[in-house]
Parts: C-alpha cells; sequence; structure tokens
C-alpha cells in the first residue's frame, strides 16, 4: 500500500503544514471513528487518539471530555489516482491452427513437385517399369521402343504355333498364317504427352506389363488352318454318290469322317501367337455323310435305267432325241435334306444349240447390238421373245426317265433380251481397237466350221468387267448347230478333249484380236508343235471341253466382236473406246532342239518332215502417252516334231 510505505517523518513543505483545517482534499477517515484505512497502523496516528470512548467516564457530573485534538489528513498531492487496467487473459496458443496455416501449403507443394518432377522426366517417353513380354522398354521414346520390340521379339514373332490332339502334331507358320507383330501399336498403348498422377505412380512403384498388339490377315488365317491343320486332324466324311464314266454310272459309298470347329481353330491360333510355351489343343467331332449306302444303291440302279437308251424331247415344231451319251454327261446327283440322292438333269446344257430345231429361230429375244455403216457403229435395237423353259424340261426329263416313257415335252417361256438398248447405248462403243486376220487353204471342211463360228460371233456384246469364253459361247461343237466333219479326239499340253477342225484357227485369230485391243489374257494355249500358217508364240488351240479361249474386257467400256470369214481368210475386229497404243516385238527364238529322224516301213507308213523344236518370247508394250502402262511377255515353247522316213520294201 502507498501509505504503508511512505514515511513516517513530518513533512517538511510549510505550506503543507500549515494548511487550513478545511483543505478539500484530507485523508479519507471518518472522524471519531476507529477503523484504519486497510493497510494502516494505529502507531502512526498514536495510540490516545484512536482510545476508544468508552474508556473515558462518562458521568453527568463530569465535565464534557476536551474536544480531540484535530486530526490533520496526511497531504496528498493533488492527482487522480492510476487506475490500473483490467488483466488481459492471452489466449493460449494454437499449435494446431498454426500447422494448417502454414504446413498444409507447403505439403501441398511438396507433392506437387513430387508428381511434376518424374512427370516432366517422363513426358513424351514410354513410363519406367513398362514391360512386352518381358523386354523393358521403360524410359524410350516411341521409336526407339518400337526397335527394341522389333530386335527383340523377332525370334519369337516366327516361331510356329503348335496345334495338337493327343500325339498328334501340326505347326502353323505365322507368316503364312498373316500373324505379325504390330510393334507400333504395342507401343501407341503407352506412349503418353504428360503423363498423369496414377501413371507416374504406377511407374515409381510397381511398373507396368502390356499386352502385344497382333495383325491379323483372316482370310490367310482361314487359309492356314485349312491346309495346316486340317489336313492332319479332319477328314472330311464321303458322302454317297454316283457318277458317270462314260455310259457307265460308278458308285461311291459313303463314309463317316472327322471334323474340327475352324473358326475356334483360328481364334485358339491367333491367342496362342507370341505365347512360346502355348499350344493349341484341337478337338474333333464325327463327321457323318448325309446319303446312307442303301440310298446309293437305289440311286445306281436309277443311274442304270437312265443311260439305257435316249430320251425324246418334242415340242409344237419338232423334236430332238437326247443320246444316251449327252444323257450320262449332264446327269448328276445330288443329296437334298431327306438324305435322299436326287437326279438333276442339265437341260439347258444337252440342249445348248439346238434350239432352232424345238421353235422358230425368229422367235427368240434378241439382244441390243451394234452394226458398222460408213466406219460407224449404229446401234441395233433389243427384241423380247420366247426362250425354251428349260428349268421345267429338267424335271420333265427326270420323271420320264423314272417312269419309263422317256419322252418329255418342252414349253416355251417368255424370254427377255440379255442387253437392253439403254445398256448398249452406254458401254461407249466408238471405235475400232483391235483386229486380226488369218488365212487358210480354200474349200476344206474346216472353212465351214469356221464360218460357222464366226456367224455366230457376229455382233456379240463383252460388258466391262466380263471375261469372254469361247467354249462357254458356242458350246458342243454339234452338226445342229453347223458344224461338218465329226468331233475328234485331241491331246493339247496334257489335255484331252474333242473338236472340229478350224475352231482353233478362229480362236488364234480372236486372240490376237483381244491382245492388240489391249484386253487381259485369261486363258489360252499355244500348240505343242509350231505351225507355220499361224503367228508364232501367238497361237491359241482349243478344244471341247478344254482347252478354252479367254479373255477379259477389263476396261470400263463395253467390246463389240465384229467377225467376217470368206473362202481363205477370217477376221475378227474389236469396238469399243480406245485406252492404249499397243506395241508387239518381233519373235525371238532361242534353245533350239534339233528333231529326231525315225524309220518305218510297211504300205501305211507316211513320210514326215520334221522340225525342230525351239522357245520363242513375245513382248507386248501398252502405253497411255509417254508412260508404259503394261509390259508382258508371252513365252511358248514348242517341242520337236521328229522326222519319219519310210524304208522301201525291196
Amino acid at each position: 500500500m502507498r501509505n504503508a510505505e511512505a514515511s513516517i517523518d513530518p513533512p517538511t513543505d510549510s505550506f503543507a503544514a500549515g494548511s487550513p483545517p478545511d483543505s478539500p482534499r484530507k485523508h479519507p477517515v471518518r472522524p471519531a471513528s476507529g477503523v484504519l484505512p486497510p493497510g494502516v497502523s494505529a502507531d502512526i496516528l498514536g495510540a490516545g487518539h484512536l482510545a476508544s470512548p468508552a474508556s473515558k467516564g462518562q458521568g453527568p457530573n463530569m465535565l464534557p471530555p476536551a474536544a480531540p485534538p484535530a486530526v490533520e489528513p496526511w497531504p496528498v498531492a493533488d492527482r487522480q489516482a492510476r487506475q490500473e487496467p483490467p488483466p488481459v487473459i492471452e489466449p493460449e496458443p494454437e499449435p494446431r491452427g498454426r500447422l494448417l496455416r502454414f504446413g498444409l501449403p507447403v505439403l501441398l507443394v511438396l507433392v506437387l513437385l513430387a508428381y511434376l518432377v518424374p512427370a516432366a522426366v517422363m513426358a513424351g517417353r514410354v513410363l519406367p517399369g513398362t514391360t512386352v513380354l518381358g523386354v523393358d522398354i521403360g524410359g524410350q521414346t516411341e521409336a526407339e521402343a518400337v526397335r527394341t520390340l522389333q530386335k527383340r521379339l523377332s525370334g519369337l514373332a516366327r516361331t510356329p504355333v503348335i496345334v495338337k490332339q493327343g500325339m498328334e502334331r501340326a505347326s502353323v507358320n505365322p507368316e503364312q498364317a498373316g500373324l505379325s507383330l504390330d510393334a507400333e501399336a504395342t507401343v501407341r498403348q503407352v506412349s503418353e504427352g504428360f503423363p498423369g498422377p496414377t501413371a507416374v505412380w504406377k511407374a515409381l512403384t510397381s511398373g507396368h506389363e502390356i499386352p502385344p498388339k497382333v495383325t491379323v490377315d483372316k482370310a490367310r488365317l482361314e487359309v492356314a488352318v485349312a491346309r495346316n491343320v486340317t489336313a492332319v486332324f479332319a477328314t472330311p466324311a464321303q458322302e454317297g454318290d454316283v457318277d458317270f464314266r462314260g455310259l457307265t454310272p460308278v458308285p461311291t459309298y459313303p463314309r463317316a469322317g472327322r471334323a474340327i470347329d475352324h473358326a475356334k481353330v483360328a481364334a485358339d491360333i491367333q491367342r496362342a501367337y507370341l505365347s512360346p510355351d502355348a499350344m493349341v489343343e484341337v478337338t474333333t467331332r464325327t463327321d457323318e455323310p448325309l446319303v446312307s449306302r442303301a440310298e446309293v444303291r437305289r440311286a445306281l440302279t436309277w443311274a442304270k435305267r437312265a443311260v439305257a437308251g435316249p430320251i425324246t424331247v418334242t415340242s409344237r415344231t419338232g423334236s430332238v432325241r437326247i443320246s444316251p451319251e449327252l444323257l450320262a454327261a449332264n446327269l448328276t446327283f445330288t443329296a437334298d435334306g431327306q438324305h435322299d440322292l436326287r437326279p438333276v438333269f442339265d437341260a439347258a446344257e444337252a440342249l445348248a444349240g439346238l434350239e432352232d430345231r424345238l421353235m422358230d429361230p425368229r422367235q427368240l429375244p434378241r439382244d441390243a447390238t451394234f452394226t458398222v455403216a460408213g466406219g460407224k457403229p449404229t446401234l441395233v435395237r433389243a427384241k423380247a421373245g420366247h426362250v425354251l423353259d428349260t428349268e421345267r424340261l429338267s424335271e420333265d426329263v427326270v420323271k420320264a426317265i423314272t417312269s419309263g416313257s422317256r419322252t418329255a415335252r418342252v414349253h416355251l417361256t417368255a424370254g427377255r433380251p440379255a442387253v437392253t438398248d439403254d445398256e448398249a447405248q452406254r458401254m461407249g462403243i466408238t471405235e475400232e481397237v483391235g483386229r486380226f486376220t488369218t488365212e487358210f487353204a480354200c474349200c476344206l471342211p474346216r472353212v465351214t466350221n469356221i464360218k460357222t463360228v464366226a456367224r455366230a460371233l457376229d455382233g456379240h456384246l463383252v460388258a466391262p468387267g466380263e471375261t469372254f469364253s469361247l467354249n462357254q459361247f458356242i458350246g458342243r461343237r454339234e452338226p445342229s448347230a453347223g458344224y461338218v466333219g465329226g468331233a475328234a479326239s485331241t491331246l493339247i499340253r496334257g489335255k484331252a478333249g474333242a473338236d472340229v477342225a478350224g475352231i482353233s484357227q478362229f480362236a488364234t485369230t480372236m486372240f490376237n484380236a483381244a491382245m492388240r485391243a489391249g484386253m487381259e489374257d485369261v486363258e489360252h494355249t499355244p500348240y505343242d508343235h509350231y505351225i507355220r500358217q499361224y503367228p508364232m508364240g501367238m497361237e491359241a488351240a482349243v478344244s471341247y471341253p478344254g482347252p478354252d479361249l479367254q479373255w477379259k474386257n477389263d476396261s470400263p467400256y463395253g467390246v463389240l466382236v465384229r467377225t467376217s470369214a470368206g473362202d481363205t481368210a477370217v477376221t475378227v475386229e474389236l469396238w469399243s473406246t480406245k485406252r492404249f497404243e499397243v506395241e508387239f516385238t518381233d519373235p525371238v527364238r532361242t534353245r533350239q532342239v534339233n528333231p529326231t529322224v525315225r524309220t518305218a516301213s510297211g504300205p501305211g507308213c507316211v513320210p514326215v518332215i520334221g522340225q525342230a523344236g525351239f522357245t520363242v518370247e513375245v513382248t507386248r508394250t501398252l502405253r497411255q502417252g509417254d508412260k508404259v502402262a503394261s509390259r508382258q511377255t508371252f513365252t511358248t515353247t514348242y517341242e520337236p516334231e521328229a522326222s519319219v522316213i519310210c524304208a522301201s520294201n525291196d
């Protein structure tokens, strides 16, 4: 307290000692009070001053007590008492709040740096720890990773896929099956610009194995399965059938086989590719034939009855006898849904060239075509008509054989032209594009045949993209169609057939015209021995049913066939829109082989002047302006023809 700590000496200030009693600033002590302010000792004021009034006499006769000495208050400086501010309670420190305010941003920055720094290093490259079939490509650029996979997996990519069943094994060559590793597509699975957090985390912690991408050629894979797998594990069922060898029906009895699921095997091979330890397990099932042996025996009996004699086909205007040979050539058997062998007769083929004997040819529909007048093609309009109903006739012939009547009537049905006027006009036939002429001796039976085939083809239109077949167009060379001399057996380059004389000369003429028109060669067969009347290395020998002459109109335009045949020459012209300038080289002969000489005797001996064999090459060049569009070399090897010397019997 201030009073307790103050000095007890009287004040030295004279002004303070002489202060009047009524000074406004006095110590706050109540008069006649025995109560001191807290903390003030009674010794300061004196014991008598603070004596209790009860200790003095207070009788009536007593004088009133003397007035107590005036108590002078302690002079106090005139200043306002300082008020102590109330104590401020400081809040306790907040360590968690400070951590959140300062620690969380720091933590976020560290986490962001922990992602951004490795991500920046990995950007534009394959993520570290990435492997393909155990080959590490992590950290490489896309091009580097592709080269690594191609180098490290090249051996595995060429490893055959093994297919097995029990102890049997078959291998499939991946290259032949159209299987290959697509390294570029494999790397593209993981090639990134700037990796995300998840990708960076995986790269830093666990790595990543990705599957390889495989390129598959479905068509080649199917061929490989059929060639390499089916041939080992499958045996197709042998279906019951009846065929003809000449006039003799020959039975084929059914036999069960084994079959595989080609689609499943192909899919399993694709999955097993690039897996060195994987094998494809193939499962087979029994392949049961549709036809029973009893049904084959029944069909065999019917076939014998079918060729026992001819069938007569009649119409309103005439009739045709179909010989047993022609019946056998056009009779087949097919298994139907009832597991029966049903006979099928091809009446259209059997009657090819005989239509005019069963109907008026003027009733036939006429295709639109062109005639050439004044060097320009002119449209000949199409005309509707009637044709033989060969579909119905096919069924009627089978019924005639089954019933034993052996007679069938042919009916006519409406026929439409195969080429309409609009179609012909859109073909773009504007000019001659190819021509060729061959000559022959006059007045032989072969000349008649050349004229006959030339008449049949004159005005024929070959559509764009169509392949023309001479045998298909003129069919069998029958006398009823105007061919003379009878068909003789032929053997051309190992192919057996039969034909009348003169057809090969026409085929050679047409082949050369087609090649000079820039058409595509599909099939032509040179003679075994060189024949001087034909162009060397450019002849086309034909017979029926083969060899054939075939060429393809590979242009976007139609082709008009124009023919003319006289007594000593035949010409074939092809009209279309010209595409190429066509050049032919002169024949180049090589590898000559001299003929042998053979001596014969007897009345039937005919001397023969032999000729050498040789190889000849002729090159065709197709030009479009200054550019070579195509170049083709025709190579032909002729066999030497032996000389025959007839020895004298003397």
